[in-house]
């Protein structure tokens, strides 16, 4: 009955009901296209925005690129003594000993500062009789890096005749101060005395030898 009277209704209004839930389909389904339509357009505007700015970013990296300009080497930042050695390239691949971190200077020079250095080993007796082991090693391990690199410099310039010896003496110096330095890094106050002392004689011997 009910249904009579909705088709009743439907015919009274001059729509059947058949028409009505097409009409509302074909309308859903053209929404749904719009919208599609709508979401594929922002997704290409998205990608040619993208493309575009990519475009712009490396055109503008060329061209700052094109403007830089390349000129000499910077002024050195040493100049007082000491500081050349900061514009020069360390070698990290060798070992501690050998790198090459200290200002070369000519033979003459090099002894003069071997000679300091060897002062400075031999200053460092108040502080073993302080047992201030971590300032013995620093220093010790400093002034016997100095007096190493000089020492070769000082070596090398000799004749044939002087290096054998000038060698053998500089290999018997650094092995006292090996040794020292093993006393000071066991806080051995023993130890530490007896091969300052030797330390010392070598050194005595070596600065005679440079004249």
């Amino acid at each position: 009955m009910a249904q009579a009277m909705a088709s009743m209704t439907g015919l009274s209004q001059g729509v059947l009901p058949g028409r009505r839930v097409g009409r509302a389909r074909t309308a859903i389904r053209a929404s749904a296209a719009a919208e599609g339509e709508t979401s594929r357009r922002a997704v290409l505007g998205l990608v040619a925005t993208g493309i575009v700015g990519g475009a712009l970013s490396q055109a503008a990296n060329a061209e700052a690129v094109k403007t830089i300009k390349i000129g000499g080497a910077p002024p050195p930042s040493g100049g007082l003594p000491g500081t050349e050695n900061s514009d020069q390239a360390r070698d990290f691949g060798l070992p501690l000993k050998e790198r090459f971190y200290l200002q070369p200077l000519p033979p003459a020079e090099a002894a003069a500062r071997a000679k300091q250095s060897a002062q400075d080993i031999i200053n460092l007796k108040p502080l073993i009789d302080k047992k201030a082991w971590p300032y013995v090693m620093n220093d010790l391990r400093l002034r016997a890096s100095y007096l190493r690199y000089d020492l070769k410099t000082v070596i090398a310039s000799k004749p044939k005749d002087e290096k054998k010896s000038l060698k053998e003496l500089t290999g018997k110096l650094f092995n006292t101060i090996d040794d020292l330095d093993h006393a000071a890094k066991i806080k051995s106050t023993p130890e530490a005395e007896k091969y300052f002392a030797e330390t010392k004689s070598v050194l005595s011997d070596v600065l005679a030898k440079l004249g």
